[in-house]
Parts: C-alpha cells; sequence; structure tokens
C-alpha cells in the first residue's frame, strides 16, 4: 500500500518508521513545508518519495495529516476536495474545528479523526523513532461520520503500532 505522510516530524516520521518496519506500506510519500525536513525524511530513509501535495493526494492510498490543528484546518477540505477514492486520516489532539470545517463536505465520510496520544519534547525528523506508539493510546472521534472501511484500515494502521483504541 502506498502511503502520504504530511508532517514530517516526530509524529509523521515515527509513523513511517513502524509502519514500514510492521508491514503496512512498502512506498511512503512524503510531504512538508521545511524544505530540510523533506530532504532529511528522504535522505535517512523515513520516505521513498519527496513531493508536492497535488502529486502525494493523486499518488496515495492512505493520507495522514500529521501537522497542526490549524494547518489541519486549512488544508483538509482541499485534499477531500481532489480524493477519489483514499481515506484521510490526522494525527491532531483537538478534533471540534476540523470536524466542523468538514462535516457537511460530500467526502467527510473518507476522513477518520484521530489523536494517537504519543510524543515527546524532541521534533523534526531526527526525532522520529521506532516503538514511540506501542502501548499507548489512539483516539478516534466522530467514527459515526466515518466510511466503515476508512476506519477499519486506519485502525488496522493504529493497531500495527500497537496502539489501544478509544472510541469517543
Amino acid at each position: 500500500m502506498k502511503i502520504c505522510i504530511i508532517g514530517l516530524g516526530l509524529i509523521g516520521g515515527s509513523i513511517a518508521i513502524d509502519l514500514r518496519k510492521r508491514g503496512f506500506t512498502n512506498y511512503i510519500i512524503g510531504v512538508d513545508s521545511n524544505k530540510l525536513h523533506l530532504q532529511t525524511a528522504l535522505n535517512i530513509g523515513l520516505i521513498d518519495h519527496a513531493t508536492d501535495l497535488e502529486e502525494a493526494i493523486h499518488t496515495s492510498e492512505l493520507i495522514i495529516l500529521a501537522i497542526p490543528a490549524n494547518e489541519t484546518i486549512r488544508i483538509l477540505p482541499g485534499i477531500l476536495d481532489r480524493i477519489e477514492h483514499q481515506f484521510v486520516t490526522d494525527t491532531c489532539s483537538i478534533k471540534g474545528n476540523i470536524c466542523e470545517r468538514i462535516k457537511y463536505h460530500s467526502k467527510r465520510s473518507n476522513f477518520v479523526a484521530s489523536h494517537p496520544m504519543a510524543g515527546t519534547e524532541n521534533s523534526g525528523p531526527w526525532a522520529a523513532q521506532s516503538g514511540l506508539y506501542d502501548g499507548k493510546a489512539v483516539i478516534f472521534c466522530d467514527v459515526e461520520d466515518s466510511d466503515e472501511k476508512a476506519l477499519k484500515l486506519v485502525k488496522e494502521m493504529y493497531d500495527l503500532l500497537n496502539m489501544r483504541p478509544l472510541f469517543m
């Protein structure tokens, strides 16, 4: 499965390491507004291909937003506008504004609101680490608004990261 990770810092980078290591994906496309982070992620093997958002959306089966909430709110509607059958999830700790922003979007069901409860004080692709998510909780919100297949796929992803699902 080809996945795209938008945001290649601690959270996105750690997801990349373990999803590859644990067999969820064999190809990771990376997008980051910080060109140094993008190049570093490519150089250290977190991602297989660095590109822009447009290409990433059209060549991925799953799009993971590992960026701040304000950026997620800004770009998520445009991502949903461009996808066909792909699924999208995020890693933000706040959900109200994000879910409200796309509440009436025609592709709202392709989005799974999730928050993996893990992290450290470090940032950037250099901080990415295997096992960051092991044994931690992941919170799913507004699952009744997500497509059953989308929820199944995203839950499988977090299961491979050894996370405990909680539903709100």
